[in-house]
Order: structure tokens, then C-alpha cells, then sequence
């Protein structure tokens, strides 16, 4: 197929479509921190060999190198920037360290200021996180004809960025409007997409079936989201069998119904960047001219505001400014505040976020594919193999499940659906836990690592050597449902330059794979896509027609807003489970509208027009949650080994401790902070540059062992910790691989960025057809 390349002759293929993701400020800002001279008088103090006033002073002068160092990035406009968009609150931090200077006393405030600007810093240097200008986005083409990869910087660091009003701002904005009865007339009431009405009984995942009346059955069945209600009302009023004499009694029914859960009436805005012209759209449906003047007016003044942050971009006290009218505009249009789930990960919390391109034409040759063809190929086929499995531990799980509800009679796809969450996402022993610990034993035995020497530091296999062994051990032959046909790998490529990668010397570090998961699909990516059409043709071709597709609630996690799917093909059908805005309602199905039925032994729903799915497809989207989640090449090991196979390091070196086994919850006082996590280092054989992730919190942070700054940061996270989950706060600590020196991605000043190649790969072998 023209949109896919062979990836060399494994039977797997890579789709012409790739997709970089960068850090919007330069490696060599990793750099700004170091302090090798006073980890050097620290680890000699330590072993005796220097006076504790030397360290003393050694340490002095690095806080000192620091503060100024956190000055000047306090005060860098690019930095404050990107501060700005993230929490314009912090840039009173920013401002006291610049007006007092790196010679200020080291109080509890300064300490906490410094500590604010190293955790963003190493945020926006170390990390490739796709928000806003410090974390942009390209897409690139795979050339088959060409050695390595080559990017081409335009002058600025950005090709495009647009700024957009988060969901829950709109629809916070058209919740105020439709609760004006003058303007909720104007509506299109539309039955709740999760409903099944049947006769007089209705249908929902969950609960029991309800009962309504000849009255509510008939104006469930107008309310079919294309009339407003006035005209349903009218009909109601006409209608000599609903009882409904006035036009009152007839709004005020379909009010009840809004309470009971059963009917939506409001502006529906789907979730994702259309939901602004969507409402636009619909406010320009109200034929009341006052009504649609003012609702209008003030949606024109939430996008001037929004216009305005966007013009102010580049300019940080500009940016401040415009967030802050923002926020006003905002609260003086729906009196609420312009904040929302302060301190959460994937919340949209404030009311815009902007989106960028960057400015850098890209290129993958055919070269590095085919150099990390071999090695890749290994994990692929473990993919699948886990793929498999998980179909075959959740098929059998659902058919318990569905055994024990078909004892009541017909099971309902939304009954099944609610009942199990519990092994998908219950406490206690789950399907994917037993899948997942058998993963990683198999890869234990394909390195070889319950034999290794205590301490082995560095793995090396030939691919060649591994796929006898990998065969054996991750037999299947088929993915184990559609989706799972398709895996998106993040391969962080290190080179010496620029021109080398070019040339084709380079190496490659496996970051992630995404088990089944085909992560291109999502509008914080394909906004920038030059052709999202295409994207969509390739996504149908390689999963297959009449897919049925998940309809996630607001909020549903890392499904919404700006990470709602955009890839959804034009005979897909949308599986309502839960209410949610935004429902198309071509092809909708309520999740108790399908049936649960054995077809030739296997388990199916059929829907409302006779479709069919197998139970297994139907639910894939979940289970691939934790295909990616169980995709581990390496145990839960105190320590593990690189492991480099040809050119790609599969996985990277990794200690794993607890917050109570560092020790480095109690210290107090700064000096002994930095001992202490220098003993520390020592003890496990670290290196330097790491990065830390402790379970309570998501995402890990970059730390140097050597900088004061970042040894107190790990110090206080560890505090945090315990204070949340306890001394058995389980810790990992991975190595910093590639390092700032091997970036390659230039800019126009050929000051070079961390970044991720991710590849969206194809299975040749195609899911065994089940129903």
C-alpha cells in the first residue's frame, strides 16, 4: 500500500507518515547545573580524604553558580514565557529571584523560588511533552532511497501555533446561555446517547430498565437532535395522545427528562478543537434576534480574548496581561472562576491552550530503517504476542461474565460493559497482571538475566543472536484483535551531529512502544498534519471498516479535549456507554441496545441495524490501555542492565529502590541534603544524569546528582512521597540516555534539542477473524 514502507524484510511496515516530537529549549541547557567540582569534594569528604570546611567551600560556590544560573533563566523572556502559559501565578516567583539576586539570603522563600524555576527547567529542556512552544511537534516523510535523517531548520523555532479555548471553558460558557428559558427554546433536545428506548421502556447500562410514560415515550422519540424544542413542543401540544395541552407543560416535561438522565438539552459541543465553531453554529440557530445578538456578543468577546493571547505570544508581560483579560472576560460571562482541578496532569485547567509547529522540514531515510529493522522487529513480535495473549485472558474473562448475567436472560451490551470494569480496572488479580508478569519472565529468559553477575552494567546482543530465542518465547502468529495490529514506538535517535545522523551513523533508544495503541491519533497531532485526510485513509486501511468506537465522557481519562481521536473513519460506529456531549448520531449505539449473543463459539454484539462485533474488538480500546501498560522488557529487578541490540538500546539502565531505602527523606539542612544523595549515588552505582520516578506522582523528573539544586529537588519529591503513600513509595531511577551532547535536531543558530521519533508500524499478519 503507497502509504506504508517495509520495515526491511521482518513482514512489518512503517507507515510514510512520521511524526517528531521536541523540547522547545536546547539540550546544553542541562548543562546550566552541573557542579562536578563539588560532587568531586563531596565524594572526597565522604571517603575521608577532604576536610569538611573544604567541602564546605566547594559547595558554597556551586549554590552560588547555581543562583545566578537561576536568575538568569528566571529572567530569560523565552523562559517566562513558557511560565506564563503553564501558571502566570509562578511568575511572582520568577520576579523575586531576578529583583534580588543571586547573592540574596538562601531563606525558605529563595530556596522555594529556585526550586520553582529548576522544576520547569528541566521540564522544558529534558523533556519532549507537546504543549505549547516548549514542546512542538512536525511531521516528517520516510525515503526510502535516503541513508539517515536530515532536518532542515527555517529561521524561527516555530511554523505555526494556534491558541484554543479548552471544552470545559465553552461549554461552561453555553451552559450560562441555555439556562436563559428564552434561549433553551431554541435548542435541539436530543435523547441521552447512552439511552435505548424501547416501547415505554428505556434502557441504561447499569440500572434497571425504566418504565416512562405514553407522554415521555413520545417525546423521547422527537427529540432526535435536529428540531429545537419549541417545534418538539409543538408537536407535543398537536399530539392528541400525550396529554400536553400547553406549550408550558410541554417544556417543562422535557425538563423532567433532562433530570432523570434520559434526554439531552443544551449546546452538545463535542470534545476536541471544533467545539468553538460548533457552538458558533448553533448560537446562530437561535431565531430570537435579541437572544442570538447577545449570546454572540459574548462569545465574540471570549474569542477576542482569545485572539489576543494569541497576538501576544512572544512576549511574556504582553502573554500575562491577555491570560489575565482572558480570566476576566471569562468569569464576567458565566461568574465562575477561570481555574478548574488546580495541580492535575491532562485537565485542561486553564481556559486556553495553545498548539505549535516547528519550523524544520524533516526526512527518515530508508537507511535507518532498515539499520534498526532487525532489532526492532523483536519487540514488535513480543508485541503481538502480548497482544494475543490479552485477547485470549479477557476473551475468557467476558465469558465468565457474560455466563453469570445470561442466568437473568438476554445480556445487554452496557450490563456487560459496567460489570467489567472490574477486571479490566478492579483491585486484585486482573487478567492483565497474570499476562504482564508472564511478559516479562519470557524476556528474562531471552536475556538471560537471572544469570547475570551482581552489578552488570551493559548488555550487547546481535539480532540474530535474539530471534531464535524471541521466537520461541512469543509464539503467536496474529495480533490479537484490529487495533492490535498496529504498535507506535518513540525511538530517541543520538548522533554526534547533525550531518552524521544524515549520513546514517547514529544509534537509537527504544523510549516506549506503544502496544497497540496507534498514538497518532489525536488532535494535538494531527492539527498540524498538512493532510488529515490522508492520515484518516491510511488509519481505516490498516484497522479495517465499521469499527465500533468507545464515546468517551468529558473527563474520561487521556481521552479529551486536545486528546480527543481525530482519525475516526466514515463508517465507524460510537459505542455510548455513559452520557457525553457531542454524540453523532449516524451510527450511534447505546451500549444496551446491543445484544450479547454466542455466534459459531464465539461471543458478539449485534446492533441495533445488525451489526456485528466480536466481544473482544468491542472492548479493545480498553484492554490496549494495558497492552501498553504490561509492555516491560525487564522485571521488577533492584537493578537491570542496558540492554543494546545491534544499534537500538532496548532498555536503559534502571535501579529500583523505595523512598524509605534512600534515606533521603529526612535530611534538613541543604549541605547534608547534597551528602546524602552523593552517598546514595555511590551505593547504587549511578550515574549522574538520571531520571526519577516515584509512584506517586506521574511523570518522572530529570536530576543531576551533581547540582545542589536538583539533589534538594529530589530530596523534597522523596519527602513528598512518603508523606503521601509512606516509606514503601517504590522509586526508579533510569539513566540519561542519549545525553545533551548527542542531540541532532538543530535550530536556524544550530543550537540543538532533545526529541522523539515516533513511527506509527504495521502488523503484516492481520487479527484472526472471530465472528
Amino acid at each position: 500500500m503507497t502509504y506504508l514502507v517495509p520495515l526491511g524484510d521482518t513482514g512489518w511496515s512503517v507507515w510514510r507518515d512520521v511524526l517528531l516530537r521536541s523540547a522547545g529549549f536546547p539540550a546544553d541547557g542541562l548543562d546550566r547545573f552541573a557542579a562536578p567540582d563539588c560532587a568531586d569534594a563531596a565524594d572526597r569528604h565522604l571517603s575521608g580524604d577532604l576536610d569538611e570546611a573544604a567541602f564546605t567551600a566547594a559547595y558554597a560556590t556551586a549554590v552560588r553558580a547555581s543562583s545566578a544560573a537561576l536568575c538568569g533563566i528566571a529572567a530569560d523572556p523565552l523562559f517566562r514565557e513558557a511560565v506564563a502559559w503553564q501558571n502566570p501565578e509562578a511568575l511572582v516567583a520568577l520576579d523575586g529571584l531576578v529583583r534580588d539576586g543571586p547573592d540574596a539570603p538562601r531563606n525558605v522563600r529563595r530556596r522555594g523560588r529556585e526550586n520553582v524555576v529548576a522544576g520547569y527547567w528541566q521540564r522544558y529542556v529534558a523533556k519532549c511533552e507537546t504543549i505549547g512552544f516548549f514542546g512542538p511537534v512536525c511531521w516528517g516523510t520516510l525515503t526510502p532511497g535516503a541513508p539517515g535523517v536530515t532536518a532542515v531548520p527555517g529561521p524561527g523555532l516555530l511554523r505555526r501555533r494556534a491558541v484554543h479555548l479548552e471544552h470545559w471553558a465553552l461549554a461552561a460558557y453555553a451552559d450560562r446561555l441555555a439556562a436563559d428559558p428564552r434561549v433553551r427554546q431554541w435548542l435541539a433536545p436530543v435523547r441521552a446517547p447512552h439511552t435505548h428506548l424501547e416501547g415505554r421502556v428505556v434502557h441504561r447500562p447499569a440500572q434497571r430498565p425504566e418504565q416512562v410514560s405514553l407522554s415521555e415515550s413520545i417525546a423521547l422519540g422527537r427529540c432526535d437532535g435536529t428540531r429545537p424544542a419549541r417545534d418538539v413542543v409543538d408537536d407535543l401540544v398537536r399530539d392528541g395522545h400525550t396529554g400536553v395541552r400547553r406549550a408550558e407543560e410541554g417544556f417543562l416535561l422535557l425538563a423532567q427528562l433532562v433530570e432523570r438522565g434520559l434526554l439531552r438539552w443544551d449546546f452538545d459541543l463535542p470534545q476536541g478543537l471544533s467545539a468553538q465553531d460548533r457552538l458558533r453554529e448553533r448560537i446562530a440557530a437561535i431565531g430570537e434576534p435579541d437572544c442570538r445578538a447577545r449570546a454572540l456578543a459574548g462569545l465574540d468577546r471570549l474569542a477576542a480574548a482569545r485572539t489576543r493571547v494569541a497576538g501576544a505570544a512572544g512576549d511574556p508581560a504582553a502573554l500575562t496581561g491577555a491570560l489575565s483579560a482572558l480570566d476576566a472576560e471569562f468569569t464576567a460571562l458565566t461568574g465562575l472562576p477561570p481555574r478548574r482541578r488546580a495541580g492535575q496532569n491532562y485537565a485542561g485547567r486553564a481556559l486556553c491552550h495553545e498548539e505549535t509547529a516547528r519550523d524544520v522540514d524533516l526526512t527518515v531515510g530508508g537507511g535507518l530503517l532498515d539499520a534498526l529493522a532487525p532489532a526492532l522487529a523483536l519487540p514488535l513480535r513480543a508485541a503481538r504476542w502480548l497482544t494475543a495473549e490479552l485477547a485470549t485472558a479477557y476473551g475468557d474473562a467476558l465469558r465468565d461474565l457474560y455466563d453469570d448475567l445470561r442466568g437473568d436472560g438476554q445480556v445487554r451490551l452496557g450490563d456487560l460493559w459496567f460489570v467489567a470494569q472490574g477486571p479490566l480496572f478492579g483491585p486484585g488479580d486482573r487478567p492483565v497482571d497474570r499476562v504482564a508478569a508472564e511478559f516479562a519472565a519470557r524476556w528474562e529468559r531471552v536475556l538471560g538475566l537471572a544469570g547475570l553477575p551482581a552489578g552488570t552494567a551493559r548488555l550487547r546482543f546481535g539480532a540474530a543472536e535474539l530471534a531464535p530465542r524471541v521466537a520461541a518465547e512469543f509464539p503467536a502468529t496474529r495480533p490479537g484483535w484490529s487495533a492490535g495490529r498496529v504498535h507506535s514506538p518513540d525511538l530517541q535517535l543520538f548522533a554526534e551531529s547533525p550531518e552524521a545522523l544524515a549520513a546514517g551513523e547514529f544509534g537509537a533508544v527504544l523510549g516506549e512502544l506503544h502496544a497497540a495503541y496507534a498514538t497518532f491519533n489525536a488532535e494535538l497531532f494531527t492539527h498540524c498534519h498538512p493532510d488529515v485526510e490522508r492520515l484518516r485513509r491510511a488509519y481505516a486501511a490498516d484497522l479495517g471498516p465499521r469499527r465500533l468506537r468507545p464515546l468517551y465522557p468529558v473527563d474520561f481519562p487521556r481521552v479529551g479535549g486536545r486528546l480527543s481521536a481525530s482519525l475516526s473513519g466514515p463508517d465507524d460506529h460510537r459505542l455510548a456507554f455513559a452520557d457525553a456531549p457531542g454524540a453523532p448520531r449516524d451510527r450511534l449505539v447505546p451500549a444496551n441496545a446491543a445484544i450479547v449473543s454466542e455466534v459459531d463459539g464465539v461471543l458478539v454484539a449485534t446492533g441495533p441495524d445488525g451489526t456485528r462485533w466480536p466481544l473482544v474488538e468491542v472492548f479493545s480500546d480498553l484492554i490496549a490501555v494495558h497492552a501498553g501498560d504490561a509492555f516491560k522488557l525487564m522485571t521488577d529487578r533492584p537493578h537491570n542492565p542496558r540492554v543494546t541490540v545491534d544499534r537500538l538500546v532496548l532498555a536503559r539502565e534502571t535501579w529500583r529502590t523505595t523512598v524509605g531505602a534512600t534515606g533521603l527523606a529526612d535530611a534538613v539542612d541543604q549541605a547534608r541534603r547534597y551528602l546524602a544523595v552523593r552517598r546514595w549515588r555511590a551505593a547504587l552505582g549511578l550515574p549522574e544524569r538520571v531520571f526519577v520516578r516515584v509512584a506517586t506522582e506521574l511523570k518522572p523528573a530529570y536530576v543531576d546528582l551533581s547540582s545542589p539544586v536538583y539533589a534538594n529537588r529530589l530530596c523534597l519529591l522523596l519527602r513528598a512521597a512518603r508523606r503521601a503513600g509512606g516509606d514503601d513509595v517504590a522509586v526508579t531511577v533510569s539513566e540519561l540516555l542519549p545525553v545533551p551532547g548527542q542531540a541532532w535536531l538543530p535550530d536556524a543558530a544550530g543550537r540543538r534539542y532533545a526529541s522523539e521519533l515516533r513511527l506509527h508500524i504495521s502488523d503484516s499478519a492481520e487479527p484472526e477473524v472471530m465472528a
